[in-house]
């Protein structure tokens, strides 16, 4: 009996660790009325100047030293950078048609990355497509591997994707199944429960 108590034990964490939560928005207002208070990064702090384009090494984050952020210019928490290797860009507005600031890969068939340093459970962006719209296939992992796949959609100025995973985000993948060039716009990323949670009710819940 003791055997089988310890079996179903094993298969129930495994089950457990197995089946995280993770829920997708393309909603902005419900995004961050669940939500708020996360980090925000706009790239505003960007040297390159305005209606203009420029690439240089990555990965982007708070540490980069190059000619399109200075040490600082970027939020502490995350980076993102190029997963296939080469240049990240970053295009000012309005250029092409960006009315935010916005970075990505420099070559359009390539992927991209956001991974995380703090503890992460709730991260958003806008996906913009200079080019044309078109979809991206999106990838999110954990600690353990990966918590989930979807697809998101982008276009000029930009399109509102966010997640939300009840186990901590590592890293999430963002892979371009055509040459659209995607780019990345206003990133919102931190660890962030409920609404409810925060709420007064959440404050009863806790007081006894």
């Amino acid at each position: 009996m003791k055997n089988l108590t310890a079996l179903l034990v094993v298969l129930l964490l495994a089950a457990t660790a197995a089946t995280a939560a993770v829920s997708y928005y393309t909603d902005q207002a419900i995004f961050e009325g669940l939500y708020p208070g996360l980090t925000t990064e706009d790239y505003s702090a960007t040297l390159v100047a305005p209606n203009s384009v420029a690439s240089d090494f990555g990965p982007l984050n708070s540490a980069t030293n190059n000619l399109l952020f200075a040490p600082g210019g970027i939020v502490d928490g995350f980076s993102f950078d190029n997963l296939d290797g080469g240049d990240n860009v970053v295009l000012t507005p309005p250029f092409l048609g960006v009315t935010a600031v916005t970075v990505g890969c420099n070559t359009f068939a390539h992927n991209s990355e956001y991974s995380f340093s703090v503890p992460v459970n709730a991260f958003a962006i806008e996906i913009v497509m200079p080019m044309a719209p078109g979809t991206i296939d999106i990838e999110i992992f954990g600690a353990g591997g990966s918590l989930g796949s979807t697809t998101a959609s982008g276009a000029l100025p930009g399109v509102f994707w966010g997640v939300f995973s009840d186990e901590d985000i590592t890293r999430i993948e963002f892979l371009e199944p055509v040459t659209n060039g995607e780019l990345f716009a206003n990133a919102q990323f931190g660890e962030a429960g409920l609404a409810l949670q925060n709420s007064t009710w959440g404050n009863i819940k806790t007081s006894f």
